[in-house]
């Protein structure tokens, strides 16, 4: 179940898969998917599961089908470190949908060599602008107006929840801060930075297949 937000006139909805969807431009945007972690991490040494990366593009699949879906923007950190094989296996499975334009706002993980992304279906931005003052962009951008809102990244937002019976869990969410909405990390490998409820702010909790506010 989805939480729906109007943000500058424009309905958002926030998912449960965490990721927003916006109707009215048939856009999905997600933030730090972070592909190629693991495999980047193995390579290093480190013993790490292995998770084919056809999981995690699948989970992408599964919204293109969900929704109407004309444009997919990433809000940075698309791909974790160095080329890996992971990034490949991204380049074809998103050839498949020719019809979708893929956009990337580039985040500080995105360090790719420019030969990676030649006669890739992705356009490489620094920020998107869209209709009714939203910015998207991996961190917030600089000289934002009150009349602006913008959709970023980069901080992989999480909250603790108390239940009863003195358990409490940590969860992805995200966090509306005035005119700034944060999106939770669509990968799975990336840790939680939390963040809490100030009283000026909203915290929408992701729980199960639900987003709450909290």
């Amino acid at each position: 179940m989805y939480k729906r937000l109007i943000l500058n006139g424009q309905e958002i909805l926030l998912l449960p898969e965490k990721a927003v969807y916006i109707p009215a431009e048939e856009m999905l945007v997600i933030s730090d998917w972070h592909l190629g972690k693991l495999a980047h991490f193995r390579q290093e040494g480190v013993l790490v599961p292995f998770v084919p990366v056809a999981n995690e593009l699948d989970r992408l699949g599964k919204l293109i089908s969900m929704y109407k879906v004309d444009c997919v923007v990433f809000l940075g950190d698309l791909f974790h470190s160095r080329l890996n094989g992971e990034w490949h296996e991204f380049v074809q499975y998103i050839g498949q949908f020719p019809e979708i334009r893929f956009v990337l706002t580039k985040g500080n993980h995105d360090i790719l060599p420019a030969e990676a992304l030649a006669d890739v279906k992705l356009e490489v931005l620094d920020e998107l602008v869209i209709n009714g003052g939203i910015v998207l962009s991996h961190e917030p951008v600089s000289q934002l107006t009150s009349s602006m809102t913008n959709l970023v990244g980069h901080i992989h937002p999480g909250c603790v929840v108390h239940v009863k019976g003195r358990q409490r869990f940590r969860l992805p969410c995200f966090l509306l801060d005035n005119n700034i909405l944060t999106l939770p990390a669509f990968g799975k490998w990336t840790g939680l930075h939390i963040v809490k409820n100030k009283g000026n702010n909203q915290v929408f909790a992701v729980v199960d297949d639900a987003v709450l506010e909290v």
